[in-house]
């Protein structure tokens, strides 16, 4: 998953942000099978992946009156024959397990 976000700052009752201070970051997941339907995730299931990254608060900002905005994202679910290639190897992001407890677990490229 690609995400791009900003940091929107608080200015007369609503969160400012400049689209052009955008940052687009990766994250490669190994999620349960179940989770993917018709070939995507399904958004509840996404939603809960963002707010695991970002805090379960993180829509009603920092304590400084900052919050991040999602600009945009970008989902793919690899076939097997893309996921034996290993394309996370060669990549600079964030990885992470999804694990029986409910929680996301950030882990070494090799670990997916």
């Amino acid at each position: 998953m690609k995400i791009t976000d900003t940091l929107g700052v608080w200015v007369e009752g609503a969160h400012a942000f400049d689209p052009i201070a955008r940052i687009t970051r990766t994250f490669w997941y190994r999620l349960p099978a179940e989770w993917v339907v018709d070939g995507a995730i399904p958004v509840q299931r996404r939603e809960m992946l963002v707010d695991r990254l970002y805090g379960p608060d993180w829509r009603n900002g920092n304590p400084d009156g900052s919050r991040y905005i999602i600009l945009g994202m970008q989902e793919k679910v690899l076939s097997d024959g893309e996921a034996a290639d290993k394309p996370w190897l060669a990549d600079r992001a964030g990885f992470y397990v999804w694990v029986p407890d409910g929680e996301l677990r950030e882990v070494v490229p090799s670990e997916l």
